[in-house]
């Protein structure tokens, strides 16, 4: 969707808006996602923000990704606001806490996560030789609640994972201008690019 918003010379975010004047759920999680995360304040160089929004397991997302990427390539996971609409929440504790989990999850695999194969073996057995993100390197993630109790009921379990990868890639090409296509993103994509 970013690229053809790139196409049309428009803003990510103003480019979907136009095209959600039919679902007022998709919009209200777009609007308060962008809100939340200061969509429209200018970052210094080499930073940037990747919008992903979704539909999925009937629960309504948008996630605002910031990031920073250095000199060395490296990527920095600044903040993630990511605005929900899966209709009734009983607990919004546990809904902020799955959010949380599943975009941390979903980092992990676009930034690290790769299975290898030496001779038809997995390379791979373990913690130790299988990257994962670190707490230290995790984002502040802000999970802001759309209060729909007249909606339908949505799942909550797998939608911050699925959120994940678009939304760095968005902000992956805000900073950097290169469009990554292949995860895990890694350092050596942003330097072949």
């Amino acid at each position: 969707m970013d690229e053809l918003a790139a196409a049309a010379k428009q803003d990510p975010i103003t480019f979907r808006r136009k095209l959600l004047t039919k679902n007022p759920r998709a919009l209200a999680v777009l609007d308060l996602a962008a809100e939340k995360s200061n969509w429209n304040e200018k970052l210094p160089a080499g930073r940037g923000r990747g919008i992903a929004l979704q539909f999925a397991f009937q629960t309504y997302m948008a996630t605002v990704l910031e990031i920073e990427v250095g000199s060395d390539n490296e990527v920095q996971l600044i903040k993630a606001d990511v605005a929900v609409d899966c209709g009734p929440v009983v607990n919004p504790d546990t809904l902020a806490a799955q959010v949380q989990g599943g975009l941390i999850f979903g980092l992990s695999m676009a930034l690290y996560s790769e299975i290898t194969l030496t001779n038809g073996r997995v390379d791979q057995s373990n913690f130790h030789d299988y990257r994962i993100l670190r707490i230290d390197e995790a984002p502040k993630v802000e999970v802001h609640i759309v209060h729909n109790p007249e909606g339908e009921i949505g799942g909550i379990g797998e939608t911050g994972t699925v959120a994940a990868a678009p939304a760095l890639a968005n902000a992956i090409c805000a900073a950097t201008g290169k469009r990554l296509r292949r995860i895990p993103f890694g350092t050596g994509q942003l330097v072949s690019s």
